[in-house]
C-alpha cells in the first residue's frame, strides 16, 4: 500500500468516528405517569466517549397501548462532559403506553 493511501485511510477513519469522537448511550428510558393522562418521558444520556458532547438529539418512538407506533419525539440534551451523564425529562401530549429508543445523534 502506498503512503498516500494509508494517510487517506487514516483521515477517513478519524472523520467517521475514530478516537476522540463523541459517543453516547441512553439508559433508564421510561414513561412515568404522575396522576395525569399524559406521561413524562425520562432517561439518562451517558457520554461514553472522551470528548464533551455539546448537543445530542435523542429520538424516541412512542407506542400506544396495543404496541402500535404512534409518533417519534425528539429530546435535546446539551453539554455533557466526557465520561459524565445527564438526566432528561420531557412531558408528552400523547397518551403513549410505551417508548423505545430509535436513534441518538451527537454533535
Amino acid at each position: 500500500m502506498t503512503r498516500a493511501f494509508l494517510l487517506a485511510l487514516a483521515l477517513l477513519i478519524s472523520a467517521c468516528g475514530g478516537p476522540g469522537a463523541p459517543q453516547a448511550d441512553v439508559t433508564d428510558l421510561r414513561l412515568q405517569r404522575k396522576g395525569t393522562a399524559y406521561p413524562t418521558l425520562t432517561g439518562v444520556l451517558v457520554n461514553s466517549g472522551d470528548a464533551r458532547i455539546a448537543s445530542a438529539d435523542v429520538f424516541v418512538t412512542l407506542y400506544d397501548a396495543d404496541n402500535r407506533p404512534m409518533e417519534d419525539v425528539l429530546v435535546q440534551v446539551r453539554n455533557v462532559a466526557a465520561g459524565d451523564s445527564a438526566r432528561f425529562e420531557q412531558r408528552l401530549d400523547l397518551a403513549a403506553g410505551a417508548a423505545k429508543l430509535k436513534y441518538v445523534g451527537v454533535n
